[in-house]
C-alpha cells in the first residue's frame, strides 16, 4: 500500500493559470492570489510551489504562486470532481485513493 499524498501533493494537483503573461508581478511572486488577485499574508496563503514558465519572453523563468483559502478550496473541489471521473481506484474504492483523500481535505479546508 502506498502512502497518501501530503497536502503539498494535493496542492500540486490544482491547475495553475497557463497564460502567465496575464498575471501581475504580485501574482507571479506570490504576494497576491494567483487566481483572484487578493492580497495574501503568511498566515492565510497556501504556497503552490516554485514553478517554471515563459515570462516576458524568457523561457525557464521561475515564479512562486500562492493562493487564498477560498480559491484553494474552490480549485480543489473542481480538481476532485475531475479526478473522480478519471481515477480507476476511485471507481473501485474511493476510500483507498490517496489523491482523492488529499484533495477532499483541501476542498473542505481541513488542512492548508
Amino acid at each position: 500500500m502506498s502512502a497518501e499524498p501530503s497536502t503539498v501533493d494535493a496542492l500540486a494537483l490544482l491547475p495553475l493559470p497557463e497564460r502567465l503573461h496575464l498575471l501581475t508581478a504580485e501574482q507571479l511572486r506570490g504576494a497576491d492570489c494567483v487566481w483572484c488577485c487578493e492580497r495574501l499574508d503568511a498566515e492565510t496563503a497556501s504556497g503552490l510551489g516554485e514553478q517554471t514558465g515563459t515570462i516576458q519572453g524568457v523561457a525557464g523563468s521561475h515564479w512562486f504562486p500562492r493562493a487564498c483559502p477560498d480559491c484553494v478550496r474552490q480549485k480543489a473541489r473542481k480538481a476532485l470532481a475531475a479526478h473522480a471521473g478519471q481515477c480507476e481506484q476511485c471507481v473501485d474504492d474511493p476510500g483507498q485513493c490517496g489523491e482523492r483523500e488529499a484533495l477532499w481535505a483541501v476542498s473542505v479546508g481541513a488542512t492548508r
